[in-house]
């Protein structure tokens, strides 16, 4: 691991382990507005993998975050910090590691997972089946859960956000001031949606 990524997280993992925050055993929350999709939550110690707008991801995260957990994000420099916190996402309780090195993605998401709720993370292009077996059982072990936004084997299910609609464009004119996003989650060759608005107020 790079010097710079090192460090930034042995900074993470100490903060996050001074305010005691570890992954909840057995489902980790979601959005009320995802309630009808995952009744249960999403699955703790599970990989998810994440297609289309990014919107669905901060509609993920903002579920374990209200609850007051710790959640990350790796490899997402243009995140929409605004736009997560809107979703009621809390920014204090919100790891960032923006720009990871190919050769380091697995480590610093490993370390992450260890004291975080829900961690979501761009892939690099080539990721062995060894580190993917690694990544999977430290997943296990911490009752943590990893959305991917892209392919990843062995998944709990694909999920796809996409928008169907938007609001407050009038011909041309006016400003996005609304819309509806639309998750989709496939598991098992059966797919199911919600439809929610964005921006979602908490």
């Amino acid at each position: 691991m790079t010097a710079t990524t090192a460090t930034r997280v042995a900074e993470l993992h100490e903060l996050l382990q001074r305010h005691e925050q570890t992954p909840a055993a057995g489902s980790v929350p979601v959005h009320p507005a995802l309630a009808g999709l995952f009744p249960r939550g999403l699955r703790a110690g599970a990989a998810y993998t994440l297609r289309g707008s990014m919107s669905a991801a901060l509609a993920l995260l903002a579920g374990p975050s209200m609850a007051g957990s710790w959640c990350g994000v790796v490899g997402v420099p243009d995140l929409g910090i605004e736009a997560a916190a809107e979703w009621g996402v809390w920014l204090e309780r919100l790891a960032l590691v923006p720009h990871v090195p190919a050769g380091d993605w697995t480590s610093v998401v490993a370390a992450l997972v260890e004291v975080s709720a829900l961690v979501v993370a761009a892939p690099p292009e080539r990721i062995s089946p060894g580190e993917v077996s690694r990544l999977l059982a430290r997943l296990r072990t911490s009752g943590s859960t990893l959305v991917v936004l892209g392919d990843w084997p062995r998944a709990a299910a694909a999920l796809t956000g996409r928008v169907v609609r938007w609001e407050g464009l009038y011909h041309g004119h006016g400003h996005l001031s609304a819309g509806t996003l639309r998750l989709e989650a496939t598991e098992r060759a059966h797919t199911r949606h919600v439809d929610l608005e964005i921006p979602v107020r908490p």
